[in-house]
């Protein structure tokens, strides 16, 4: 993205805010909703997740020309630090004239409307993401030599009718000269230790609605998931999360400065890029580029063990990506907004994860492809699609996806029989499993409480009772973890994160329980489920 530098063009931008915020003093206001109804209704629509939504923010904040995006967390005194109380994304760019924070507090209140050079327009980000994930958000911002300012919207005060003035109307509240709390503070002196001299912060409080039960869980999902959306801008704007930088991953892994492009010998193979003109229909005055990068990907691309399938714990730190991001790639601007599984044409299945393409397209073609007010989603046309096919897009997916079929069958002949696609027939067979049938079992695994409902496990069980070998054991041990692995990747949002933490967690407790007690094995260093 273009930058402006230096004091003018800075300058240019605070004025162009004066300006905005100055005839929406002096225009007449016509009510167009009832406010505590709007804002509780906002707060259940657009965002699939809180990624998407605080995306929102670090857009503003690239837009405004910031070199640093931070992500950081607070902790109300005495509450456990596995999960945050307060949010703030805090950036170094330009700033914010005070007169500007109360109408970017609005839904609307943007003066860069039908700007089509960033990655905002509407004027709905910031409020629409902050609400959906806290019930109180407070904007602070300054400018180069100026002072701090915040003005904050609380959803308990305004449903209160705090914000009502004396002719019953909704007033919110003018920006005041700010103090920050203690743990911005603390990240400013030691982010910026020559001083913080402009940018914005946005604080998110009484957090209500967070799709991970724990900081580990958001990081690494926030972490993965920004690498993703900004690869193509990280070299502009570097974003952290709880002090993480986070690296470009991308999604082709084509890119060889990019995150896993070299994780191991496999490596992504491209096809020729194709570049296309589109005239946007919904204004003949515009025209936009339509970019379109395809690459396939080796079959053992994904696993750990290239003898094996990449399924359970021999899924490497690639397949996170492959399963995400599994279809149509689309980005705007070189923000990607949304994956689509489903063409006209066709439909990605779950062997396509190794066929990879992106459709990259200017914000000047923001109608043709449908582009939603959260920027997380697409609508195309069909006169887009049509220009996709004729650009060749149907026939290279079916030349990627028999690049994939080739190179499978010739892994296969070269390694011979192959493992199971499921990894685990080896951990079935012991247990006694075939196909999708449960086995005759003369003692049940677990029991059921006829009072209480509760499930436990039955003490008359080999695998309880001490009876089954050390063998046995391990194989069971290890299809279950396969199993709850394989449940969390098909779960989604909080429900992921709730697997993932139950796993951390009894690894915790098996690295203190068996350090002391488990024999040594000879050659053996790797542990069952190795720390991040």
């Amino acid at each position: 993205m273009a930058r402006v530098e230096g004091i003018s063009g800075v300058e240019t931008v605070l004025r162009a805010q004066r300006k905005y915020a100055d005839l929406k003093h002096w225009e007449s206001q016509i009510g167009l909703t009832i406010p505590e109804a709007f804002v509780r209704g906002i707060r259940h629509i657009g965002y699939r997740r809180n990624v998407d939504a605080i995306a929102e923010l670090i857009d503003n904040s690239i837009q405004a020309y910031s070199q640093r995006v931070d992500l950081v967390f607070g902790y109300d005194e005495g509450v456990s630090l596995k999960k945050p109380t307060q949010i703030a994304v805090i950036d170094d760019g330009h700033g914010m004239a005070s007169e500007m924070l109360k109408l970017a507090m609005m839904w609307g209140g943007t003066h860069r409307e039908d700007d089509r050079t960033g990655l905002g327009r509407y004027g709905f980000g910031l409020p629409s993401s902050a609400v959906s994930i806290g019930r109180r958000f407070t904007i602070v911002s300054k400018v180069l030599g100026g002072p701090l300012f915040a003005a904050t919207l609380d959803l308990d005060a305004l449903v209160a009718g705090k914000y009502r003035n004396s002719a019953g109307d909704v007033a919110l509240p003018s920006p005041l000269r700010a103090r920050l709390p203690a743990f911005i503070n603390e990240h400013l002196g030691r982010t910026f230790p020559q001083g913080w001299h402009s940018g914005t912060i946005v604080l998110i409080e009484k957090l209500d609605r967070l799709d991970w039960a724990t900081t580990l869980g958001m990081r690494t999902n926030l972490v993965r998931h920004f690498g993703v959306t900004y690869h193509k801008l990280l070299n502009q704007t570097a974003i952290h999360v709880d002090g993480r930088r986070v690296p470009p991953i991308d999604p082709l892994f084509l890119t060889p400065e990019c995150e896993f492009y070299s994780l191991d010998e496999d490596r992504a193979k491209p096809l020729d890029r194709i570049d296309i003109k589109v005239r946007n229909l919904a204004a003949a005055d515009r025209e936009g580029q339509v970019s379109l990068r395809y690459a396939w990907l080796p079959p053992t691309f994904g696993a750990i063990d290239k003898a094996r399938d990449a399924v359970g714990l021999n899924a490497n730190a690639r397949f996170p990506i492959l399963k995400d991001y599994h279809g149509l790639i689309f980005s705007r601007n070189g923000r990607i907004i949304d994956v689509q599984s489903r063409a006209p044409w066709t439909l990605f299945i779950n062997n396509d994860r190794y066929i990879r393409v992106e459709v990259e397209f200017s914000a000047s073609l923001d109608e043709m492809f449908g582009v939603t007010t959260s920027k997380q989603q697409v609508s195309v046309s069909s006169a887009v699609w049509d220009a996709l096919r004729q650009a060749g897009l149907p026939k290279a997916i079916e030349q990627l996806r028999g690049k994939v079929r080739s190179a499978k069958l010739e892994g296969r002949s070269v390694n011979g029989l192959r493992a199971s696609p499921t990894g685990l027939e080896e951990s079935s067979k012991a247990l006694g499993l075939r196909g999708h049938r449960r086995p005759e079992r003369a003692v049940a695994l677990l029991i059921r409480d006829t009072t209480s409902l509760i499930l436990s496990p039955s003490e008359r069980h080999p695998l309880f009772n001490g009876t089954a070998s050390t063998l046995e054991t391990a194989r069971a041990l290890r299809a279950l973890v396969g199993h709850i692995i394989n449940r969390a990747g098909l779960a989604g949002g909080r429900r992921r994160s709730d697997y993932e933490f139950l796993l951390e967690d009894w690894s915790d407790e098996l690295a203190l329980t068996l350090v002391n007690e488990a024999p040594q094995i000879p050659g053996r260093t790797d542990d069952m489920c190795p720390a991040d």
